[in-house]
């Protein structure tokens, strides 16, 4: 819990900052929320007919490219590849920043150079990952959902909560990854070993916490399309400040981790005149 309040108090003091270089990536993503499909499937639950409910609106719900147009996916594809450019600024930032406490743009493009490969190959990975427990989270839950009531209420949340655990369990091998190929320089794999070493003692509770934030975005994500009005602009919007949300979150506690388990003094914590 202490890794992601001390996220969240980074990102308030330095909003201004850090969601400039998020915007682009949440803003295109934002195109790829589900909005028929969420809404289709919570009709269906209160109609008492889940039984109707198909595969493919449960993974068009849940993964990140949609699939339901070729538009979502070409959404999708830009949104990768502008997170891709704009996490490795963020990364470069946020280092710079926790190291020497100066809060300045000024390099970042320099380092781009740098970051950029191997945060490629995280984001990639982790995408692929999202995607493949997504089909079979999908699966899982169309069969839970073919129950009846009452054990449909009681199987299929427990399945829903579980398998993100699962998600969060198996991000957290790689959690450490990138920031340990950008500040020591380690090679591919020695980088991920060293990750592993790192993240070991506190995987439980990054797991935990990974777990909790991404069903508390879900969450919010749900009520935000069932319940404001059904306008494109609307949807558009709270869908990219809940990516841009997320992203922060992501990449900058584990900036806030690896400087913990490094137990690397964290400059930007002093006070310092800029």
């Amino acid at each position: 819990m202490k890794y992601t309040l001390k996220t969240i108090s980074y990102n308030l003091k330095n909003f201004f900052y850090v969601f400039p270089l998020v915007i682009l990536p949440a803003f295109l993503l934002s195109f790829t929320v589900a909005r028929e499909e969420i809404l289709a499937i919570y009709e269906k639950i209160l109609a008492g007919i889940w039984k109707e409910i198909s595969f493919a609106e449960v993974f068009q719900a849940v993964s990140i490219f949609n699939f339901a147009s070729w538009e979502t996916v070409l959404a999708g594809v830009f949104g990768v590849a502008a997170l891709v450019v704009c996490v490795s600024l963020l990364m470069a930032f946020t280092d710079k920043h926790m190291r020497f406490g100066k809060r300045t743009f000024n390099g970042l493009w320099g380092k781009l150079n740098d970051n950029l490969m191997s945060t490629l190959g995280m984001v990639l990975i982790t995408f692929v990952v999202y995607e493949l427990w997504t089909l079979v989270l999908a699966a899982v839950l169309t069969l839970c959902l073919g129950l009846a009531a009452p054990l449909m209420y009681v199987v299929a949340p427990i399945v829903w909560v579980a398998f993100h655990f699962v998600l969060t369990y198996l991000i957290s091998f790689i959690y450490l990854w990138l920031p340990c190929m950008q500040i020591t320089g380690f090679r591919t794999f020695e980088a991920l070993r060293y990750g592993q070493i790192l993240c070991e003692p506190i995987q439980g509770k990054l797991t935990v916490m990974q777990a909790v934030s991404l069903l508390f975005s879900e969450i919010l994500i749900v009520l935000a399309t069932v319940y404001l009005p059904d306008a494109q602009i609307v949807s558009i919007t709270v869908a990219t400040l809940f990516y841009a949300i997320l992203i922060l979150q992501f990449c900058v506690r584990m900036q806030v981790v690896y400087f913990d388990r490094e137990q690397i003094e964290r400059a930007d914590l002093k006070k310092y005149y800029e």
